[in-house]
């Protein structure tokens, strides 16, 4: 996040401004080993190698293991089973965080009281994930930049503005401020990148009585989800111009 000083006396624009710095979240970071897809041969040798030593264990006077006896042959068959195991134990792992899950997502749904209507009933499993994860991101969050962050999980670029009472001896005059106390509790959400489309007059474009003079494509789902967790001494108004 990019914040402008809070100084309303000399703030060109009179107003508070939060920019995303990108529109993503970034990537995660790699979090397997060798141990999360092992190789069947690095399994063999650990069983080889918790072996005891001796003669009735292929290994006479400290001599090295016998990997092409019997034995050896007997506990390789235990490496496919034991690398399976340790690949489901790390899969085990990643359901634990909303961002890596693959197998639990039900069982998190339920925890986080999803589907949210927010986001509509009839969901592919990529907008599911995606309504979880904003529902996860979204626990705490309270200051502009966090509605900035939660907003850009989602897939939105928002600048949030909010208007400055005028001040004697801070404010000037001819700069854009609020009236009145209440302006103190409005957010103004400006979401970029919204299709639009005017009234068009001309043979075979608008219809005088039908067609609205703008419409305005809405991220529905961007305002339902604010309006859910704003703090509740906050009005938002949506601004797609």
């Amino acid at each position: 996040m990019s914040d402008a000083p809070f100084d309303p006396g000399r703030m060109a624009g009179g107003m508070y401004r939060l920019l995303p710095i990108a529109g993503s979240w970034p990537s995660r970071p790699v979090q397997g080993d060798t141990l999360s897809d092992p190789e069947l041969d690095l399994v063999a040798e650990t069983l080889f190698a918790a072996l005891p030593k001796g003669a009735a264990w292929r290994s006479p006077d400290n001599a090295a293991f016998d990997r092409n006896s019997r034995l050896a042959a007997f506990w390789r068959s235990f490496a496919p089973v034991l690398a399976e195991t340790y690949g489901r134990l790390f899969r085990l792992t990643q359901e634990s965080t909303a961002s890596t899950l693959d197998q639990s997502l039900e069982e998190w749904e339920l925890e986080y009281g999803l589907p949210d209507p927010c986001f509509g009933e009839t969901q592919t499993r990529t907008q599911r994930i995606r309504a979880l994860l904003a529902k996860v991101r979204s626990t705490g969050i309270i200051t502009k930049g966090d509605f900035v962050g939660l907003a850009a999980s989602i897939g939105y670029t928002i600048e949030i503005t909010e208007p400055l009472v005028f001040v004697t001896g801070f404010s000037r005059l001819g700069e854009p401020h609020g009236t009145g106390h209440a302006a103190h509790f409005f957010w103004r959400v400006h979401v970029t990148g919204r299709a639009t489309k005017r009234f068009e007059t001309g043979r075979g474009k608008s219809r005088t009585g039908i067609d609205s003079l703008l419409d305005i494509s809405r991220a529905t789902d961007l305002e339902c989800l604010f309006r859910g967790l704003k703090p509740g001494w906050t009005r938002v108004i949506f601004d797609y111009s």
